[in-house]
């Protein structure tokens, strides 16, 4: 008992020091796959983000891939 008593303490440590961390554990946890994405939250213009949307869907693509694509291209 004591023993999940301080696997506790060690855990809510590990939270509040790096909890995006924390939640990638507990997703390879529960897929066994190591997930290493962040939410992202910003605005665009209606028109521009209805027509990627648009362009997506009738290309089939992932809208997250492309805009990483592009992400990807402007760091190099």
């Amino acid at each position: 008992m004591q023993s999940n008593t301080k696997f506790l303490k060690i855990a809510k440590g590990i939270v509040k020091k790096d909890k995006p961390l924390f939640d990638t554990l507990i997703e390879f946890e529960k897929t066994k796959k190591m997930i290493t994405k962040t939410r992202m939250n910003f605005t665009v213009d209606k028109t521009v983000a209805s027509r990627f949307k648009k362009f997506c869907r009738d290309k089939g693509y992932n809208m997250s891939s492309k805009i990483e694509q592009y992400m990807r291209g402007n760091i190099k």
